[in-house]
């Protein structure tokens, strides 16, 4: 039972990390590694605790809010949390 748990989280987080944008170029001087790596820390840290919500669903300053919120809990340092928040407020719109 406990394995069908784990299964059926780990199904979610890709279902819901698979609506997430993928980027391929940079974007306001922020090179395409840089939001990538956003991506991947938004995914594995903040997904690994609850829903994760689409860039577009928030501007920037209610991420900025979240993100400082949620700093100490998802065990990010500041330059983790600038890597998320350049992710998140650079989504195509």
């Amino acid at each position: 039972m406990k394995k069908f748990g784990i299964l059926s989280f780990c199904f979610f987080l890709v279902s819901c990390s698979s609506k997430l944008y993928v980027p391929t170029e940079s974007v306001n001087f922020i090179s395409a590694e840089n939001l990538k790596q956003g991506r991947e820390l938004y995914v594995n840290n903040c997904g690994s605790c609850h829903q994760l919500y689409i860039p577009n669903q928030y501007n920037a300053v209610t991420w900025k809010h979240n993100l400082d919120e949620m700093q100490a809990r998802a065990k990010i340092t500041e330059n983790q949390k600038k890597l998320v928040y350049d992710y998140l407020v650079n989504a195509p719109k």
